[in-house]
């Protein structure tokens, strides 16, 4: 059995950077308004898998 999940985050840029994505710092001039660490890759990964 093959299991598929869907999962999405999203976050306004503002102020400025890094932009953290798989736990990855991205030099960028704008990074992420998030109340948590703003990383959409894993949050988006995180949703996918516990649905």
């Amino acid at each position: 059995m093959i299991r598929i999940g869907h999962g999405f985050d999203v976050h306004k840029f503002a102020g400025e950077g890094p932009l953290t994505i798989c736990g990855e710092k991205i030099a960028y001039p704008q990074g992420f308004l998030a109340h948590s660490d703003g990383d959409v890759a894993i949050h988006a990964l995180c949703d996918a898998i516990l649905g």
